[in-house]
């Protein structure tokens, strides 16, 4: 199934994102904030917030680690402890015609003898949904900053220095039932991604837009078919570059029994690119994804693989393909086990551009204590992989930690 990427800003200038037609505007974040607004007292107006019935969930968590490499680099480096809290807010606010939901989370993060490394890092998204007879509409907003030694591991692998990385997103959507086994979707992705002191370390802001819709049909109890169509609007200014992706997937999803499900989704895409490599110029591919979920008594199984085109801060698309197998086990009612282990193939759709070409692993197995209702604790490893098409030398990190939950007795904990 097609799984649009988190988009971003526009900049000055006309342009079409996501099928949107955009008049210049001296401030393309004036335009993300109208709009957010605009969209969000729109959806939300008719909803007598007094009358919500609201839950909260409050929870904070401290965790502590060693991480032997921890800018993953094949370069000289020292080994850091370091020390992340996070106290968090879940909020629910519902009634039979919509609701809100929102999650508020903050984490500190601080190395000993290292504070270069340390960021302050925020994680705040909104969602609300209004509900009639036949159709359904939704609008979920997000914004995220925090800093480039996580957010730029899976994406390009530039963790040299910890700077900050900020996103803006913002996703409304609908859904109209049109028939007892057919409904049709509509929905649009809009983000805005910035880095600090971009310039310094090689990476570049961006914009990007996705407008879809899929039509999904119940086949029978236990078959479900949809097929998506999409476009996708990619802009980075000042690597003055832009991409256009569009394609089509077709999915189905089967369920065996109560223990197995199998999703698959394929499909093609045409990517037409402008910048100072290639001008004009554009490429065709295979799309698309896979999963067999199994779920027992005691724990589940879920594996899946994936290609997908996604963005990211080098100024180019880049195609992903992964391969993820994720194991849970519950070894007794207070005890529980995971193992999660994840392969990740990037490559520029740019032959002309593969500096950030590369392979990247993780594994990580983890033990929780649920102690009382209300405290919890974990223990985890995690070992990390990177390796550059350009270089010949591998980078390898460890890390062990332990961690501290405290979650208010709650509906939502």
């Amino acid at each position: 199934m097609f799984r649009p990427p988190h988009p971003a800003p526009l900049p000055g200038g006309e342009e079409i994102y996501g099928g949107l037609f955009l008049s210049q505007c001296p401030s393309h974040r004036s335009f993300f904030y109208f709009s957010l607004i605009t969209v969000w007292v729109f959806l939300l107006f008719p909803l007598k917030v007094a009358a919500l019935e609201w839950e909260v969930g409050p929870s904070v968590g401290l965790r502590g680690e060693f991480n032997d490499n921890v800018r993953l680099t094949t370069a000289d480096h020292d080994a850091v402890w370091g020390v992340t809290a996070s106290p968090r807010l879940k909020v629910n606010a519902l009634d039979e015609s919509g609701g809100l939901k929102g999650d508020v989370r903050f984490e500190p993060v601080r190395y000993i003898n290292n504070d270069e490394l340390d960021s302050n890092n925020v994680f705040i998204t909104l969602d609300s949904f209004l509900l009639s007879e036949f159709s359904q509409g939704k609008l979920g907003v997000a914004y995220t900053r925090d800093s480039t030694l996580q957010s730029e591991l899976l994406d390009t692998g530039v963790t040299d220095v910890s700077k900050k990385r900020t996103q803006k997103s913002i996703a409304p959507s609908w859904q109209r039932t049109l028939s007892e086994y057919t409904t049709l979707e509509l929905g649009y992705d809009y983000s805005d991604v910035s880095y600090e002191d971009a310039e310094t370390i090689g990476l570049f802001d961006y914009d990007i837009g996705t407008i879809s819709g899929t039509v999904s049909r119940l086949l029978t109890e236990f078959d479900y078919l949809n097929a998506t169509l999409y476009y996708t609007a990619y802009d980075s200014p000042d690597a003055q570059s832009e991409f256009d992706d569009k394609g089509i997937q077709l999915g189905f999803s089967h369920v065996y029994s109560e223990y197995y499900q199998f999703d698959v989704s394929v499909g093609g895409r045409r990517t037409k690119y402008d910048n100072l490599i290639r001008e004009n110029e554009s490429s065709s591919g295979f799309i698309g994804d896979a999963s067999l979920t199994r779920t027992y008594a005691l724990g589940s199984v879920r594996g899946s693989v994936a290609r997908r085109i996604n963005p990211s801060g080098s100024g180019f698309l880049q195609q992903r393909d992964s391969l993820i197998l994720n194991v849970t086990r519950k070894f007794t009612p207070l005890l529980n086990g995971s193992v999660s282990a994840s392969v990740y193939r990037n490559k520029s759709l740019q032959k002309d551009d593969t500096r950030l070409d590369r392979i990247y692993y993780v594994i990580e197995p983890r033990l929780t204590w649920r102690l009382t209702r209300a405290w919890s604790s974990r223990l985890f490893y995690r070992y990390q992989y990177s390796q550059y098409d350009d270089a010949s030398e591998e980078a390898q990190a460890h890390v062990v930690g332990v961690a501290a939950l405290y979650r208010w007795p709650s509906p939502l904990n």
